[in-house]
This record gives structure tokens, C-alpha cells and sequence, in this order.
């Protein structure tokens, strides 16, 4: 196929200098002074290499951790995708477990400094309702305490009318006894004898009764009477202290101690499941990317060592050519977009166009000064597979 087209192209010259000669040949037979055709001399300089069809990405797939294959769940052949789990070494189910362990430890220690702030507020409006009954009775106790002392018992209108009353009741007691003194010398079951002296007995109950609260009235607390009254006013007050000291310790939130701890149980549950999810992942080969699954080299139940090539998967949904033995004096001739005729060897009825991508910025390893240079197809033929080889003629234009 190779020779084919360099006969083609040696054929063009041909044609292209015997159309020159027979235009020579009829100037002269003419004798036409004035008639010497001009030709379009400008055609695209053709560079020919050798190339292989390689995948848009590839990549040998290994795993840092040693065991036995406990499960290979793809085979040659088969599409993966991304993150899709490949191999399961042996030992699996204990850190599973252990992951779960440790996803349950943190959301009870989630769980647990929510409820810290929850907490919080509950008391805050606990801490807000003692305040106010605090107040209300410290109200309450000094009010008690100011209206025992002396002077502040009752004004003096209300003295003076427990004084006339009791003047009045004095009066009933006198009038009482003068009237039951009239009976006394009668038999004690003397019903006048009795109505009199159940009338004495009440104007007396009624006097001192009036007497009493005049004594109140007039008086002032003993010792001990103002000993209560002092404490009730000190308590209350120590009420509505301890209950503003306490909201001020839960203006900025949660006890900070408490918060610290429970923040560093969070902290350290977090730490354990990362650990215990990182160990797990350990055991577990997963595709770095979607591809195709083109090697395996172990088996299930064998002993994987690390960094031993597990398979070899490459993404062929994007096919390109990369040349092989493209040299250093045509590479330089060669620019990125340069368009690009490809065939294949192994299809010889397939042409497809494509265009240059990429040009190594270093030669290749191996005999000769040989550059890669990478061609994109416009289109993937059906049968195309990695590693055919591909001719490719690239167009790059007259230098002259």
C-alpha cells in the first residue's frame, strides 16, 4: 500500500512535466510571441511516517496493599467505570465492620454536641424564668420587710380608728360586766345568768381582738422576726444573681469546657472513620477512569504482592495515531494543526483524514533521532484496534 502511493506520487510528476513540454513544444510551432503559460508551481510538501494506533489514555493498574484475591469482579473485555470496583483482597468484612463502628461513633458524637446547643437554649429559658420569679419575690420580701418596721405598719388614719374602736370595745366590755354583774349571784345554769356572760366574753374577744391589731399597727419585728425578713431578702437576691451569672455563661453559647470535649469526641471519631474507611479502601482496586478492561495478569485465590501490574485498562472510545519513526529533519517541518491523510495495514480499503495534535518535545528512546508526533482522527474506523500499525502522510505546506 506504501509503495502504491509513492508510484502516485512519482506518476504526478510525470504527467505534470510532460504537460510542461507539449506546452513548450506548441509556443514554438505557433511561433506565438507573446504566449508563455504560467503554471501554478505551489503544491503541499508530503512528509511519510510510520505510526501504531494507541487508546486516548491507558494505564497499568496496581495496588500498594499485599494479599490474597478474595474477589475479581471483571474480566477481560469488559467496560468499566470510573471509581467501579475492579479486585477485593481478603479481609474485607472486618474493616467493614470496623467502618461501621466508626460511622456510628460519629453520629452519636454528632448527635452529641447538637444536643450541647440544643441544650442550651433549654436552659436559657429555664435561666430567663427563675430570673423572673427571683425578682418577683425579692418584690415580694422587701415588701414584707418594709412594711414591718415600725411607722410603716398602717397610716395614721387607720391607727386612729383602731384607737376608736378600741375605745368603743372598752365601752361594750364595761357595759358587759355591769350588766352580767346584776346576775352572777344566780345558779351557774341561769339562762339570763348565761346570756350575760357570753356577752361579756365577746365584747372582751372583740376588744382585744381590736387591740392586737392596734399593738401591730404601732409596733415593730423583734430580733428574731427581722432576722427572716433580712434572710427572705438575701435569698431572693442571691436568686436573681446565680440566675444572671448563669446567663452570662450562656451568652456565647455552650460551656466551653464542655463544648471542647465534645467537639474533640467529634474530632476523634472522624479521624478513627477516615482511618478505618482508608484501610478498608486499602483492599479495594478501583478504576481510575472509564475504559476498558484489556488485561488481566493474576487470578481470583492468588497472592497479589504490592505494586505487582494487576490489569491494564485503556479508555478506546478515542482512538489516535502516534509515529514511530518520523526523524529529526522532517519533525522540524511539522506544526500542530498540520492536516493529515492516515491508512492502516491491516485495513487496506480504510482512509481517514486527521490532524496533528501534539509534537514531542524530545526524541524517542531507541535506535535513531526519531520524534513522536500525535495525529487525532476525525473519525474511528470500525475494526481499528490498539497497536495497528498506521502509514501517515502529513501535509505541511511549501518552504520555499
Amino acid at each position: 500500500m506504501r509503495n502504491q502511493k509513492l508510484f502516485l506520487n512519482l506518476l504526478v510528476f510525470i504527467i505534470l512535466g510532460a504537460m510542461f513540454s507539449t506546452a513548450c513544444t506548441g509556443q514554438s510551432q505557433e511561433a506565438t510571441p507573446n504566449t508563455i503559460p504560467e503554471f501554478d508551481d505551489t503544491f503541499a510538501s508530503i512528509i511519510s511516517a510510520t505510526g501504531v494506533v494507541v487508546p486516548e489514555r491507558w494505564s497499568m493498574i496496581s495496588m500498594q496493599t499485599s494479599g490474597v484475591v478474595d474477589k475479581l469482579l471483571v474480566v477481560e473485555g469488559e467496560r468499566v467505570e470510573a471509581d467501579q470496583v475492579l479486585l477485593v483482597l481478603a479481609g474485607s468484612e472486618q474493616l467493614q465492620a470496623a467502618v461501621s463502628t466508626a460511622e456510628l461513633e460519629v453520629i452519636n458524637a454528632q448527635k452529641a454536641l447538637e444536643e450541647l446547643y440544643e441544650g442550651v437554649e433549654i436552659t436559657r429559658a429555664q435561666l430567663v424564668l427563675e430570673l423572673a420569679n427571683a425578682r418577683d419575690a425579692l418584690d415580694d420580701a422587701e415588701y414584707d420587710r418594709w412594711v414591718q418596721q415600725e411607722g410603716n405598719r398602717a397610716s395614721g388614719e387607720v391607727i386612729a380608728q383602731a384607737e376608736a374602736n378600741l375605745a368603743l370595745a372598752q365601752k361594750k366590755v364595761e357595759d358587759a360586766e355591769k350588766e352580767y354583774s346584776k346576775y352572777s349571784g344566780r345558779a351557774v345554769d341561769d339562762p339570763v345568768r348565761a346570756q350575760a356572760r357570753s356577752s361579756l366574753a365577746a365584747a372582751r374577744q372583740q376588744r382585744d381582738s381590736i387591740q392586737r391589731n392596734l399593738n401591730w399597727y404601732t409596733g415593730y419585728p423583734d430580733e428574731i422576726q427581722q432576722g427572716l425578713l433580712d434572710a427572705a431578702v438575701t435569698y431572693a437576691e442571691a436568686r436573681i444573681a446565680e440566675a444572671e451569672r448563669q446567663l452570662e455563661k450562656l451568652q456565647d453559647g455552650p460551656d466551653p469546657d464542655a463544648l471542647e470535649l465534645a467537639q474533640a469526641r467529634l474530632n476523634n471519631a472522624e479521624v478513627q472513620l477516615s482511618t478505618a474507611r482508608a484501610a478498608l479502601s486499602d483492599l479495594e482496586l478501583r478504576a481510575p477512569f472509564a475504559g476498558t478492561v484489556t488485561t488481566l495478569y493474576l487470578r481470583q485465590s492468588e497472592w497479589l504482592s504490592p505494586g505487582q501490574p494487576v490489569l491494564l485498562l485503556a479508555d478506546l472510545a478515542k482512538m489516535y495515531v502516534e509515529t514511530t519513526d518520523l526523524n529529526e529533519i522532517d519533525v522540524a517541518r511539522v506544526q500542530v494543526g498540520d492536516t493529515v491523510i492516515v491508512t492502516f495495514d491491516a485495513l487496506p480499503e480504510v482512509v481517514v483524514n486527521g490532524i496533528v495534535t501534539r509534537i514531542a518535545d524530545k526524541a524517542s528512546e531507541g535506535s535513531g533521532v526519531n520524534y513522536s508526533v500525535v495525529i487525532e482522527l476525525n473519525e474511528i474506523p470500525e475494526k481499528l484496534l490498539w497497536d495497528m500499525t498506521a502509514f501517515v502522510d502529513i501535509e505541511v505546506g511549501d518552504e520555499s
